[in-house]
């Protein structure tokens, strides 16, 4: 099962300033019973935190493995990945990108299971309990660059390198 999610916050910089990006995979150790629970949970707690700290991204999970695009100030990024690179639900945290970029690419917040080979994506929204099917977002030419590298990270194309 894989999702994505798409981060928002109010007070981030326009699309057109520019930011800090950084993309980073590990492999989860949530348990499958308990996912979509903390998933939701997950979701909850970084709309907050990343609206705070003026940071968007993308989080993909894909069988056990994470892979996730931070964007934002360079030091709240840097900030945010060291604490999520101590965060028990995860290990083998390895940084793939980095760098400055134009903009940013990922201004909403969403999250959705994304589809095998050209199959549908399916929007999910947190709840209290989880996670629930929400509305869709379109996703740019930009964002596909970015979760196609996110996916290669987390289904094995890019373990190896």
């Amino acid at each position: 099962m894989d999702h994505v999610e798409l981060a928002h916050s109010k007070s981030a910089a326009p699309a057109s300033a520019t930011v800090f990006r950084l993309m980073y995979r590990s492999r989860s150790k949530i348990p499958m019973a308990g996912l979509d629970a903390e998933l939701g949970s997950i979701l909850r707690g970084a709309r907050t935190k990343n609206a705070a700290l003026g940071i968007t991204g993308a989080l993909l999970l894909y069988d056990d493995w994470f892979a996730q695009t931070l964007e934002g100030d360079e030091a709240a990024v840097r900030g945010l990945f060291a604490l999520i690179s101590a965060d028990k639900r995860h290990d083998s945290v390895e940084l793939r990108q980095e760098g400055i970029v134009a903009g940013r690419e990922f201004s909403r917040w969403a999250m959705a299971m994304v589809g095998e080979h050209g199959d549908p994506d399916i929007p999910l929204a947190a709840t209290a309990g989880g996670t629930t099917r929400a509305q869709g977002h379109r996703t740019t030419a930009g964002q596909e660059q970015i979760l196609a590298a996110m996916r290669d990270a987390t289904r094995g194309y890019g373990r190896g390198s």
